[in-house]
């Protein structure tokens, strides 16, 4: 009978074992029930969010803000097996941010060396409202 509710725990996580531990024990909390092949929805004692996968949308709107998916999102991830990073934008990978910091930067040495011209200097910039 152990070993029933061990391979029934297994079975469940198996596809979250490679992620953090909040997510794994956030993948125990929430139940994934498929609608179509691509629509899901994600529940937890709280609320019901639904996933459009292909999309990349989420009722909750973090998947579309952050460009990375969400909690509800991880879910259906892991529960249908997909790789996590082919959901995050180009912007989080590390080909962009080598490719960000590629080109020289130099340095703008101490401020107090700096030449300002008078004109600039004293001219008074306000913020925008």
């Amino acid at each position: 009978m152990t070993s029933n509710i061990v391979e029934s725990v297994n079975a469940v996580t198996k596809a979250a074992k490679n992620y953090p531990i909040v997510f794994l024990l956030e993948s125990l909390r929430q139940t994934v029930s498929p609608s179509n092949q691509t629509v899901f929805s994600v529940s937890d004692e709280r609320s019901t969010f639904v996933v459009d996968i292909e999309q990349r949308t989420c009722t909750c709107r973090m998947l579309q803000v952050n460009l990375m998916p969400c909690l509800h999102a991880l879910a259906v991830i892991a529960h249908t097996k997909r790789d996590t990073y082919s959901y995050c934008s180009y912007y989080y990978t590390k080909e962009a941010y080598v490719n960000a910091y590629e080109s020289s930067v130099y340095p703008v040495g101490n401020p107090d060396e700096w030449r300002v011209l008078d004109e600039v200097e004293f001219q008074i910039i306000l913020a925008p409202n």
